[in-house]
């Protein structure tokens, strides 16, 4: 019966875990402890150990990917989370005991969220994550799935084997995403690297104004109406009656090319 090899970083009991598993060829798995502060502090440190392990073993899942899904993790709470580095490094695996993705389907389009309003002050929360990192996996001829775990929870594997990995079933057929308005290509918008983030809001939320805008991005609420403005001029989001603002086709393409853009 094979034993892991454990090593145990220190802990802060405030702040939140998870453990590294680390699947050498022909040994014994080594697992490590590895704590951070708090949601935001977490992301970085705990991308940063594991894409360590990722080069040391030869591995080529991309940085992009990790940090995304890993980020992802506060809606789990980080409860019950093991992130597994096999295949030398090209395979790894992150599983939590949270409360599950009910629309595996729709997860990695843009757009789509599930962020509580108390997780949006500790992450991006702009619905993209996921879909950043598929991108990111597929850029390297990789592949991003999204499962129920044993006992609740989800388990999220980014391969770039370019095979199915080991007890694990083939991912389904995704669905065909959301047609694009603009196939080939987003008019050149000139706008600013705020509004950017304001359209990204505005999906995000799915129908806000002003005073939501300003509050999510903190800024002031004549900048959020001015920002408002400035997108309704470019036709990339629409007013309702009630003078809320909703992401209209242009601007649901452009967010998918600014978020592809974010991926090295």
């Amino acid at each position: 019966m094979m034993h892991a090899q454990r090593t145990r970083e220190a802990w802060d009991p405030a702040g939140v875990g998870v453990r590294v598993a680390v699947y050498p060829p022909g040994g014994e798995p080594e697992v490590t402890e590895v704590a951070a502060a708090n949601p935001r502090s977490a992301t970085p440190k705990f991308t940063r150990f594991v894409m360590g392990k990722v080069e040391e073993a030869g591995g080529k899942v991309p940085e992009d990917a990790v940090r995304e899904v890993v980020e992802n993790l506060i809606h789990a709470g980080y409860r019950g989370v093991v992130i597994s580095v096999l295949d030398g490094g090209n395979v790894v695996r992150v599983s939590d005991k949270g409360p599950g993705v009910e629309n595996k389907d729709r997860a990695m389009e843009y757009g789509f969220s599930g962020a509580e309003p108390e997780a949006l002050g500790e992450i991006r929360g702009v619905g993209a994550g996921l879909g950043i990192a598929r991108a990111a996996a597929e850029k390297v001829g990789g592949t991003v799935t999204i499962e129920d775990n044993l006992g609740g929870g989800t388990v999220t594997t980014i391969s770039v084997t370019g095979e199915r990995p080991a007890g694990r079933e083939a991912e389904p057929p995704r669905k065909t995403a959301p047609q694009r308005r603009y196939p080939d290509g987003v008019p050149r918008m000139n706008i600013s690297e705020r509004q950017q983030k304001v359209l990204i809001t505005v999906l995000e939320c799915g129908e806000v104004g002003p005073s939501t805008v300003a509050d999510r991005l903190e800024i002031s609420v004549s900048t959020a109406y001015r920002d408002l403005s400035v997108l309704e001029e470019h036709g990339l989001v629409l007013a309702d009656d009630s003078g809320k603002r909703l992401v209209s086709p242009l601007g649901r393409d452009l967010v998918e090319t600014i978020v592809n853009s974010w991926v090295k």
